[in-house]
């Protein structure tokens, strides 16, 4: 499938943050304040209440804080905290750095089953009351052998 083809099939939605995965969350916000400018940071815990993920236990806990670039773009940084989620196998293999787009939909459901559809895999996704942002639905796609970078699914509401 070429690739505007699967950009159409895909139908992602609006990106609306950057990810990275961080060692030290209250290190690099204060480095991400202090030496660039970005911030303020609005941080959480994240201990989704539903989860999969794919090949081992599905429990994960994550720190996480957000700077709004732009009206519609964040940085989000992540550290991990327990669990083995797939943040973690990208820390161990490539260091902090960039791990994930993510897409804000109104079709979370549909998304995922276009994905499957065209063979982009569900590596994990969390479903979590987020205070002050309520209910949301994330999950990530595999489509760091496509593009280099994992794809992230969001559905808040």
């Amino acid at each position: 499938m070429e690739k505007d083809e699967l950009r159409q099939a895909l139908h992602l939605g609006k990106i609306a943050q950057v990810g990275f995965v961080v060692r030290d969350l209250s290190q690099s916000i204060k480095n991400y304040q202090e030496i660039i400018g970005i911030g303020p940071f609005t941080t959480l815990e994240l201990r989704p209440e539903k989860s999969f993920i794919k090949d081992r236990k599905p429990d994960f806990h994550l720190k996480i804080g957000f700077a709004q670039l732009t009206e519609e773009l964040a940085l989000e940084l992540v550290e991990v905290v327990g669990g083995e989620p797939y943040h973690k196998d990208f820390l161990e293999k490539h260091g902090e750095g960039v791990q994930h787009l993510g897409f804000v939909t109104d079709e979370y459901d549909q998304v995922l089953k276009r994905a499957d559809k065209l063979g982009i895999e569900v590596l994990m996704w969390g479903e979590a009351d987020v205070p002050g942002a309520g209910h949301i639905r994330a999950a990530y796609l595999d489509t760091s052998n496509l593009m280099g970078v994992v794809v992230e699914v969001i559905e808040m509401g």
